[in-house]
């Protein structure tokens, strides 16, 4: 979808802490293999007062600042979640609608695995459609804690990481403009996630941690590695062409581009190979840093970019995200302005 007055007014994030992995291989929670694979160098990990909807709603709360705009101002809340929100039977977005917007327009929440927080710039420009000068928000938090997963081993191609991160897109401006987003799916690749494993009526202890690996090679016996890595490069590619065609702009025109905080080999087969796109060009050095926060690396990404002067107006930035399912968006971002909260 191509669009001529979305803009982003806003952005916030919340990491916890870092852990380097040397340490951890250190003391043998991550395997030499895996941090030599993924080449992470450090992940964030959130304490038991870093709850998942709490650190959204630090992040929300600062994008709303940085936007300029009011909490009346917000037409709606999109909250992405990748991972257990805090509590069954409950409404997390209800929870960070009401500590950052107050009583102001309304919420959901979004499953859509890694790529919740990119693939609702779709959801929240379509309900913005006709009302000019309003606003929506997107927060995207995640925390990947013990015994339901292994953020050392529960993946063989990403450390998992804790965080948060937010935007306000606006109608009435910003410091960017959003030209176009897309988002492809391939749903016979679901099972890739799956795997052979029994549906149930209620999270089974006795299926922890989660092992996304084993679940692969399970659906493997379905559909050789060999057809579905294939195909989820093209269903990256499909998403940025789209994208760009859209958005009138080349590839080469685009100066960075802020991917999932995976791991080098995953980021390479995810996104350098299906892009054709030098590693430089991306956020993975930033991103190998923190580990991938589940729905919440993007915006933290595009963030980190803004703040610290490596993009300036005129450049043009491709946001790109993956879910299992599997899905893929692409959207292109111009800076037209470098805001006051830069620290260029």
């Amino acid at each position: 979808m191509r669009y001529d007055d979305l803009h982003i007014a806003g952005l916030g994030w919340f990491h916890p802490k870092t852990v380097s992995v040397e340490e951890a291989v250190a003391d043998g929670r991550c395997e030499p293999a895996a941090a030599q694979r993924t080449q992470t160098r450090h992940v964030a990990i959130a304490g038991p007062e870093d709850t998942q909807p709490d650190m959204a709603v630090r992040a929300g709360k600062q994008a709303l600042v940085r936007s300029g705009h009011r909490p009346e101002d917000v037409d709606l809340l999109l909250h992405a979640v990748a991972n257990y929100n805090g509590l069954d039977g409950w409404n997390a977005a209800s929870f960070v609608q009401h500590r950052v917007l107050g009583r102001s327009g309304v919420s959901y929440e979004i499953r859509q695995l890694s790529n919740g927080g990119v693939a609702s710039i779709q959801l929240a420009a379509a309900y913005l459609e006709g009302r000019p000068g309003r606003a929506a928000m997107i927060t995207a938090s995640d925390k990947f804690t013990e015994p339901a997963w292994n953020r050392w081993r529960s993946s063989a191609g990403l450390l998992f990481a804790d965080g948060a991160s937010a935007v306000v897109l606006s109608r009435r401006g910003g410091f960017a403009r959003v030209l176009s987003a897309v988002t492809v799916s391939d749903p016979e690749l679901e099972g890739l996630q799956r795997g052979n494993q029994p549906f149930h009526d209620y999270a089974d202890p006795a299926q922890y941690p989660v092992e996304l690996e084993a679940r692969t090679l399970e659906f493997s016996d379905l559909m050789p590695l060999d057809e579905s890595g294939p195909r989820r490069a093209a269903g990256m590619r499909r998403a940025a062409n789209q994208a760009l065609a859209e958005a009138d702009t080349a590839i080469e025109d685009i100066r960075r581009f802020v991917a999932p905080n995976f791991g080098f080999e995953l980021m390479r087969l995810s996104c350098l190979v299906p892009l054709g796109i030098e590693l430089e060009r991306t956020t993975w050095e930033w991103g190998s840093q923190v580990g991938h926060t589940g729905a919440a690396d993007q915006f933290a990404g595009l963030s980190h970019l803004v703040e610290t002067g490596a993009v300036e107006a005129g450049d043009r930035v491709m946001v790109v995200g993956v879910g299992g399912g599997f899905n893929w968006t692409a959207a292109v971002v111009e800076i037209t302005e470098v805001p006051d909260w830069s620290e260029r």
